[in-house]
């Protein structure tokens, strides 16, 4: 019982200590190509802080537990969502942070990348609800994901280098790119021993698979979501921040498709009402930091603003849900 706690604990130490380092080499890449923020947040820092989640999502397919492997993309969605409450109780508090709350603070282009991640994950919960029949080793839903995140990261593309940033320094984008492949690297590998281990500590304690995916590994493989967004408020860049974890969704349930194929049986088929509960209230927290965006007031309480604590709510009352489940008798 012992090794796979340990296994989990140092896989998650290191990408804690990786993932921080990827924001700040995000910002860095972003100046030396002159791209927006929000742009390279989206694209290039949301597809490897979540590299864990594909590989833990596929593995948890293939290993035959779909249940950790649907918990883990829509609980990374719900954790991502909270991540947002944490930064800008962070950024007031101890960065000095004390203007408009974080959702406040990022421009109107990111209710586009909200859109975007609330359309790819309502098609999934139509999944797990239908039940369709595969069509060539694929649900329907699954053949749908795979058409429409690439048309959405094409549109996304386009409205984002309307933003692109006027600072530019060639000269450092090569070390730049050189320490944010190197973190990336040390988040993959860690993120492949998270699914076996999270299975392996379902199997020995009383928790069922839906918990142990949409919590502990959910949690654990979003680490470098947080770590990545810490690094980003810390240089003052909250489009990357937010780009990051929208674009994080979006990657998130465009691991499904891949999870499907290492299935072999309908994986959305093989949801049930708690992935589809998860995964709805992961919809309702995106729509949430989409409200504050567009209302850009600067409310606080106690530090976060209005729908930073309304966001902290409503994964709150996920989790009380899914714990007052998870417990097998």
């Amino acid at each position: 019982m012992l090794v796979p706690w340990l296994e989990f604990s140092l896989s998650a130490l290191a990408i804690v200590v990786a993932g921080y380092r990827l924001g700040i080499y995000g910002d860095e890449i972003a100046s030396a190509t002159g791209l927006s923020r929000a742009w390279v947040g989206l694209l290039l820092l949301a597809t490897v802080t979540s590299l864990p989640e594909l590989s833990t999502t596929i593995t948890a397919g293939a290993i035959g537990a779909p249940d950790i492997s649907l918990g883990n993309v829509f609980g990374s969605n719900l954790f991502n969502m909270a991540i947002l409450f944490v930064m800008d109780m962070v950024g007031f508090w101890f960065l000095g942070k004390r203007g408009k709350p974080l959702l406040s603070r990022v421009g109107g282009g990111q209710l586009l990348n909200a859109s975007a991640a609330i359309l790819l994950s309502g098609l999934a919960v139509t999944g797990i609800a239908l039940k369709l029949p595969e069509w060539w080793r694929l649900g329907p839903v699954s053949w749908g994901i795979l058409l429409i995140y690439p048309l959405s990261i094409w549109a996304l593309y386009r409205q984002g280098t309307e933003g692109a940033s006027e600072e530019r320094v060639p000269g450092r984008l090569g070390p730049a790119l050189a320490r944010f492949l190197l973190a990336a690297a040390v988040v993959v590998v860690a993120g492949m021993y998270l699914a076996s281990s999270g299975k392996e500590i379902a199997a020995e304690t009383r928790l069922t698979g839906t918990f142990m995916g949409a919590l502990f590994i959910a949690a654990s493989t979003s680490l470098p979501e947080l770590m990545s967004c810490l690094g980003a408020l810390r240089v003052g860049s909250e489009e990357l921040l937010v780009g990051n974890l929208f674009g994080s969704n979006m990657f998130n349930v465009f691991t499904i498709p891949f999870a499907d194929l290492a299935f072999k049986g309908g994986l959305l088929g093989a949801g049930g009402m708690e992935q589809v509960a998860v995964a709805s209230l992961s919809i309702v927290l995106m729509a949430l930091a989409a409200f504050g965006i567009q209302r850009g007031g600067r409310g606080r309480l106690l530090g976060a603003g209005y729908e930073s604590w309304l966001i902290l709510v409503g994964y709150l009352l996920g989790i009380y849900i899914l714990f007052s489940r998870g417990i097998e008798f």
